[in-house]
Order: structure tokens, then sequence, then C-alpha cells
């Protein structure tokens, strides 16, 4: 949550995507939003493995900043219920969901892909 956190936004990421670490330091300059990020590895056992760290961390959101912006590895155990990254994973596939990241508008409008930063702030501005 930044600022008011009054806009939402929720991508789904894997934690090995060039373009959702791409995106992810774009999503760092919005303001006034929420983002619920949804762990959503689909590029391999790494990329499994490096969610469960993530999931395990006491402090989610730092493990998931910690990689994605800085390529710090997310350290730490990965023996905690990690049954949400799986449910994560049927979810996708469910909403046919085939790459990352994958954002929803408050509006359920999908949008495939990164997208620029202006594009999602007319977004974020047109569902006040």
């Amino acid at each position: 949550v930044r600022g008011n956190g009054k806009r939402k936004l929720v991508v789904f990421a894997d934690p090995n995507c060039g373009y959702c670490k791409r995106f992810e330091k774009d999503l760092q300059k919005l303001d006034n939003v929420t983002i619920s990020h949804v762990l959503y590895p689909i590029l391999g056992e790494d990329s499994k493995a490096k969610s469960k760290h993530i999931w395990c961390a006491k402090d989610k959101a730092k493990a998931w900043n910690d990689w994605m912006l800085e390529g710090r590895a997310p350290a730490g155990k990965d023996d905690c219920d990690t049954s949400a990254i799986t449910k994560n994973q049927e979810f996708g596939r469910r909403l046919s969901i085939s790459g990352t990241p994958t954002m929803f508008f408050a509006d359920g409008e999908r949008v495939p892909g990164a997208m620029p930063l202006p594009k999602i702030e007319q977004k974020l501005s047109q569902l006040k």
C-alpha cells in the first residue's frame, strides 16, 4: 500500500520473469495505490523455489522487493505452508494466464504483459 491506497491493482508475476522485474520498478513510481502481487511461478522449478522462500519470509513484501528490485535472492526457510502458491497456479490456469506479468484492474480489465506507466496512471484515474 502506498499513499492512501485507494486505487487497486492485482499483478500475477513470476519471480524469475525479467519483464516482471522491469515492470516492478515502474510500479514503484505509483502513488495512492494498493498493489496485490500474486506469486505465479510458471517459469520452472527455480521460480517455485523462490516463490516458496518469498512466501515463507517474515516480511513477504520486503522479500519480494529485495528480489525483484535489488536482485537479493530470498533467503530463509521454505518449510511453511506454501499451499497458497499451488492455489495461485490453479487459479491462474482457470483464468488462462499463460504469461507474466498479467494485471487486473478494479473494474476487472485484464492486461497481459507490462503496461506503460502513463497508461496505468490513466486507467487508475478513470476508476475513481
